[in-house]
């Protein structure tokens, strides 16, 4: 009875959150995954009713009948779902890899339609229906991980920061040990029941701290992912200007800070001798950005602009110019460059100055 009323609430809970994102950012794409997610999360529940009733008394048992495979496929997809979310989260200034796509179809596929032609005895059909989408499973989880944590320190935002520890823990400890756990190590065993319950009961306590402790503003900043103007630094500190960043000003133009390959936010904060929440606040709520590699970034191609129109650097190796703005590789400055100003260095170079001064991008043409 506990175990069951614990499924239960769970569900309630599930469906709550899906209809509170969907009611407040109904055409988000984010939402709409996040929603998804525990619509499949509820398929889940219903459907491990059926599937455990060897260790569950009849009258606390589900029976899903002929909707048994859609609810397995639709549960199966979930990792796969938490990559695709965890990646328009936090992923900014990136494409979604194709072969992810790929091998995200692929597991579809064995999820789906693979059963109705794939042999399912035997070692074939182990591997084809449990070992390979177990270990696809686990891939993507992987990555959702890798983006949740990648350019954790350089998010400037702080309700970000708090998803970002939300969904952390929900692919550790939910995702990773229903992939890897329940499908492949405690198959078949009591142990497998118990460990389904643990995770259902780590589950509802995300969702409650979601539903209850987490405002909507809260939920709206990740899922919207509304970012401000670009707003360009005055090339020197303006009178009456916000010391602090007239202090950031200083240090990036006349002591160039931002030439240090190794600079981080904490670096830059202590070197401003700031708390870093202050410094997360003031490039984001000042300057428009949402992540310091994307600000640092765009600050040392500005400053690369500057030296490519300087007539007294025409014959300054493109690589030195690289090097001598912070970044570690002329290849790396190269996409960079082609990402902020729609061109490479080297026509931009050709261009001479006061055409190059037009070029429209994220770095204003009053900034280069």
């Amino acid at each position: 009875m506990l175990f069951l009323a614990l499924d239960i609430v769970t569900i309630v809970c599930n469906a709550l959150f899906a209809a509170r994102v969907l009611a407040r950012h109904p055409r988000n794409i984010s939402a709409q995954i996040a929603a998804l997610i525990a619509f499949n999360t509820i398929c889940h529940i219903v459907l491990s009713r059926q599937e455990y009733g060897y260790w569950i008394a009849a009258p606390y048992q589900f029976h899903v009948g002929a909707w048994a495979p859609v609810l397995n496929f639709a549960r199966n997809l979930t990792p796969g779902l938490f990559m695709i979310l965890c990646f328009t989260l936090f992923a900014d200034r990136q494409r979604f890899p194709r072969w992810l796509i790929a091998l995200f179809a692929i597991e579809a596929l064995l999820e789906g339609p693979g059963r109705w032609f794939l042999p399912l005895n035997g070692v074939p059909g182990d591997l084809e229906l449990r070992v390979i989408p177990a270990f696809l499973q686990t891939i993507f989880a992987g990555f959702s991980l890798y983006w949740s944590l990648a350019n954790w320190s350089g998010d400037l935002v702080e309700t970000r920061l708090r998803a970002r520890i939300v969904l952390t823990c929900v692919i550790a400890l939910n995702m990773i040990g229903s992939s890897l756990l329940l499908r492949v190590l405690a198959q078949d065993s009591i142990a497998n029941y118990y460990g389904h319950v643990a995770l259902t009961a780590v589950n509802l306590a995300i969702l409650v701290f979601l539903l209850v402790f987490l405002s909507d503003e809260s939920l709206a900043v990740p899922l919207e992912k509304k970012q401000a103007p670009i707003r360009p630094l005055p090339s020197a500190p303006l009178p009456g200007s916000d010391p602090e960043l007239a202090r950031l000003v200083e240090l990036l133009e006349r002591d160039h800070i931002h030439r240090r390959p190794s600079l981080t936010l904490k670096v830059l904060a202590d070197a401003m001798q700031l708390p870093e929440y202050r410094l997360r606040k003031l490039i984001h709520e000042r300057l428009g950005y949402q992540n310091f590699n994307a600000f640092l970034h765009d600050y040392r191609i500005r400053d690369a602009c500057r030296q490519l129109r300087d007539p007294a650097m025409k014959r300054v190796p493109i690589l030195t110019i690289a090097l001598s703005t912070g970044y570690q590789s002329v290849n790396t400055f190269n996409r960079g460059f082609r990402e902020v100003m729609g061109m490479a260095p080297s026509a931009y170079r050709s261009m001479g100055g006061a055409e190059a001064r037009e070029l429209p991008g994220k770095i204003s043409p009053q900034s280069t």
